[in-house]
C-alpha cells in the first residue's frame, strides 16, 4: 500500500512538471500567434495546432492531478450528512467505480493509438503523427487509476476524514 502512495506522489510530481511545461507552450505560441498574425502581418501556421495539441494534454493531466487533489468536481452534500462508517463505505464504491471506468478507457485508448493508422495520421502545420495528441488519453487516464487506487486504500489504512484532502 505504501507502494502505490509512493507511485501515486511520484506520479504526481511529473504530472505537475508537465503540467507547467504544458502550459508554457501553450502560452509562448499563443503568443507568437498573435505577434506574428497582427503586429507582423505574417500568420504563423503552427500556433493554433501546437496550442489545442497542449490544451488536450492539459485536459487529461489535469484531470489526473484533480483526483489525486480530491479537486475533481462532486456533490458532497449526502455524503457529509452520513456516518464516517457509511461514508467509507459509499466512497471506497465510487473509487471502485472511477477505477473500472479508468481502467476500461485507458484501455479502449490504447487500442485505439496502437492501430498503425494513427502513425500515419500527421498533424498539417506541424506534421507530427496524430499518436502522439492521442497518447494524452491513456496516460491521463492511466495516472487516474493510480491516483484513485491510492486513495482507495488511504481510506482503510487512516484514521483521517477521507473528504479531507
Amino acid at each position: 500500500m505504501n507502494v502505490i502512495k509512493k507511485l501515486s506522489d511520484t506520479v504526481y510530481k511529473f504530472e505537475s512538471f508537465l503540467a507547467i511545461i504544458l502550459m508554457t507552450v501553450m502560452l509562448i505560441s499563443i503568443t507568437a500567434g498573435v505577434t506574428f498574425r497582427y503586429f507582423f502581418n505574417s500568420p504563423l501556421s503552427w500556433p493554433e495546432e501546437l496550442a489545442i495539441i497542449t490544451l488536450v494534454w492539459v485536459t487529461f493531466v489535469g484531470g489526473s492531478m484533480s483526483i489525486k487533489r480530491q479537486q475533481a468536481a462532486a456533490v458532497s452534500l449526502l455524503l457529509d450528512r452520513l456516518s464516517d462508517t457509511l461514508r467509507k463505505i459509499l466512497l471506497a464504491i465510487g473509487f471502485m467505480l472511477i477505477i473500472i471506468f479508468s481502467v476500461y478507457v485507458f484501455y479502449q485508448a490504447f487500442q485505439w493509438i496502437s492501430v498503425p493508422s494513427v502513425f500515419l495520421q500527421k498533424l498539417p502545420a506541424l506534421g507530427i503523427a496524430m499518436f502522439y495528441p492521442y497518447l494524452a488519453i491513456p496516460l491521463g487516464f492511466a495516472g487516474m487509476v493510480i491516483h484513485t487506487l491510492s486513495l482507495f486504500l488511504d481510506l482503510f489504512t487512516t484514521k483521517k476524514d477521507p473528504l479531507e484532502a
